[in-house]
């Protein structure tokens, strides 16, 4: 049984037609207790020379909206987790709309600005990157 946690029920991604379901951290948590393994969570895409999970737009909420490279931060994806740890270590790592508001202390622009700009790193190291290209522009 798969676990979701609906929010507005789905988004529509207006460029693609694209209907997206959103995960959670707290359903998240529970899949991978269930044993679900991460494959069959998300639908993974091409990132920097490595694989991601991005959602196809930006939201503020506490849904699931992008996990950075999945080999370079170990997240098991064809088995199911062993443990508690485990499933901690990967939840870690998966980062919400609103973890990108709080990275960027409240400014949504910058969240969103930001959550665009990732292809692979973790928010915290690319905000940087995000904060000095704001300034050149």
């Amino acid at each position: 049984m798969l676990i979701l946690v609906r929010t507005k029920d789905l988004q529509v991604n207006k460029h693609m037609n694209v209907r997206e379901e959103f995960m959670t951290k707290e359903a998240l948590r529970k899949n991978l207790e269930a044993g679900k393994m991460m494959d069959d969570l998300f639908h993974y895409s091409a990132g920097q020379q490595c694989t991601i999970y991005k959602a196809a737009a930006f939201t503020t909420g506490d849904e699931i909206i992008y996990i950075p490279d999945i080999s370079l931060n170990d997240i098991p994806m064809d088995r199911p987790l062993r443990n508690g740890e485990e499933i901690e270590e990967v939840l870690s790592v998966c980062y919400a709309g609103v973890d990108f508001v709080q990275e960027c202390a409240g400014d949504v622009k910058l969240a969103e600005q930001l959550f665009y700009y990732c292809d692979w790193q973790h928010p915290s190291s690319a905000l940087p990157e995000v904060d000095y290209e704001d300034e050149v522009i």
